[in-house]
């Protein structure tokens, strides 16, 4: 790749190449002077509003440094990588996952350094802060059942999910290994501290059992939350904002505190010319009362532990970081996803397609 692309046209040529050029239009959204703007590449979708409410306009109010979002996409390694060598300037911090830092730092480093302050993990959860990385939302892959659909009492496990006789009614399940495979390995009996390394054979074959009782094999958080709104499935695996949103439409849903959970957070693009402003940015979002707004509005757990306190303690219950909900997650392995992703994807989608 030629890295020093003199144009517009030639990046949105390269981005065609390597498959971006898709996102490739949000990228180039007028910008406001360079002194006054950092543009943040985020999730989108439905957190957009409270990414904007808790962090984005407050920031700018306290700072008058204005935040420009654009959406990426659902893995922004790729776009990250071109924004970094074409030296556009087009990005200045975007939110990623643990994997993505793996694969942004491991043949080349593409992320700024945050230039943590002594005092700026106080309160933070372990693991939650690096010298290049801030988890700031915390989802959980948990279970969802409509309480209407099991008026005696709902699974309470992952292997009473598997009971289609005990329970039985319309399964959903994630229509991807991650996340799907550990799911399957909890049903099996393995323990959570004994999940990783994921045995692939065994998960396969877990999920073969349970096979015909899958009604919808969803693919995107929307979907999932108007499966469990709708009632067209009775229970299935999903993230807890989104059955959180089922909840908040009325619909009867009960959440199982089992599984695994993930963290977003935010890094910085190597080469950005406003770094100072991005660091003050992801130290303005470790603060205990943006982080308790980001939680009580997208229902994912925030990661600073005085955030907790300043939520309504009914609205707190239902959030991934309140203690009683992390002690049943087993936090994802995603050093281990970093490097067998390709194998685990394969392995799943082919055994999707024999049907």
């Amino acid at each position: 790749m030629n890295k020093k692309l003199n144009s517009r046209r030639e990046f949105i040529k390269t981005a065609a190449v390597t498959g971006a050029v898709a996102a490739a239009p949000m990228l180039w959204l007028p910008r406001a002077s360079a002194a006054e703007a950092l543009t943040v590449a985020d999730n989108g979708g439905a957190l957009g509003p409270a990414m904007r409410k808790a962090f984005y306009d407050p920031f700018e109010k306290e700072t008058g440094i204005r935040v420009i979002n654009v959406a990426h996409e659902s893995d922004p390694v790729t776009q990250f990588k071109l924004v970094v060598d074409s030296g556009s300037g087009i990005w200045d911090v975007a939110m990623v996952t643990p994997d993505n830092v793996l694969r942004l730092t491991s043949a080349k480093n593409y992320v700024a350094p945050l230039d943590n302050a002594p005092g700026d993990g106080k309160n933070i959860l372990p693991g939650m802060l690096t010298a290049n990385w801030f988890g700031f939302s915390v989802y959980g892959v948990v279970m969802g059942y409509r309480s209407d659909r099991f008026p005696k009492g709902g699974p309470q496990s992952w292997r009473d999910f598997w009971d289609t006789a005990h329970f039985p009614g319309r399964r959903g399940l994630f229509r991807s290994p991650s996340g799907t495979l550990e799911l399957a390995l909890l049903a099996d009996g393995v323990a959570p501290q004994d999940l990783y390394p994921l045995d692939i054979d065994r998960a396969m074959k877990s999920l073969s059992k349970i096979r015909k009782s899958v009604s919808v094999w969803w693919s995107n958080g929307a979907q999932n939350t108007q499966l469990l709104q709708s009632g067209e499935v009775d229970l299935s695996d999903t993230w807890n904002s989104r059955a959180l949103a089922a909840i908040a439409s009325g619909a009867p849903v009960k959440i199982v505190w089992q599984g695994t959970y993930n963290v977003d957070g935010w890094s910085i693009v190597a080469g950005t010319k406003k770094l100072k402003q991005a660091q003050q940015f992801v130290r303005f979002c470790m603060r205990a009362d943006r982080l308790a707004e980001y939680g009580t509005l997208s229902g994912n757990g925030p990661t600073n532990t005085e955030s907790i306190k300043l939520i309504d303690q009914k609205r707190a219950e239902l959030l991934t970081t309140y203690p009683k909900n992390l002690e049943g997650l087993r936090r994802r392995d995603t050093a281990w996803w970093g490097k067998n992703y390709d194998v685990a994807n394969e392995r799943f989608q082919e055994w999707l397609i024999q049907g």
